[in-house]
């Protein structure tokens, strides 16, 4: 009866080393922020042109002006930054500054202005929006979230993993 239950224990304890090292070897985590307004059409706002052909790209206008060429991703900041946004904003700017990511804040008096409704697609309270080189958005966060930033961060490190 005790050998029986050592082969029921050795099985045992044989299954999970087993699962394990088959995922060691063959299996293979991968993460993918998928860049947003490719496969369907940016909302229409009111105010706004709709925007016709997929997927959507920034206008070269706003790459020149917001986007560094030698950065491979931008984080534009929208608004008044106080209180916890003007937080995260130094936290952003404090852990990308060596990570190839520009950083910008848009000090704007109106929360909802033009720029951020029709070209970012961008409503109350979502107001940061990150894009790459090419002028995929890859993503939008509100800035007075911890948890929303903290998405941010990890999409930026996904995302140049890829590149």
């Amino acid at each position: 009866m005790k050998i029986k239950k050592a082969i029921y224990l050795f099985l045992a304890l044989l299954l999970p080393v087993c699962v394990f090292l088959f995922l060691r070897g063959f299996g293979k985590n991968e993460f993918f922020v998928k860049p947003l307004y490719v496969d369907d059409y940016p909302p229409t706002l009111e105010g706004c042109n709709p925007y016709g052909k997929k997927p959507y790209v920034l206008p070269d206008s706003i790459l020149k002006k917001y986007s560094n060429n030698e950065d491979s991703l931008t984080v534009i900041f929208f608004g008044m930054l106080e209180g916890e946004a003007a937080n995260q904003f130094r936290r952003v700017q404090e852990e990308m500054q060596d990570q190839g990511v520009s950083t910008v804040a848009i000090k704007d008096t109106v929360s909802n202005s033009p720029i951020m409704r029709c070209v970012f697609f961008l409503q109350h309270p979502v107001d940061v929006v990150l894009f790459d080189t090419r002028g995929t958005i890859r993503g939008n966060y509100a800035a007075s979230d911890r948890d929303e930033i903290d998405r941010l961060l990890t999409e930026i490190t996904i995302i140049q993993k890829q590149y």
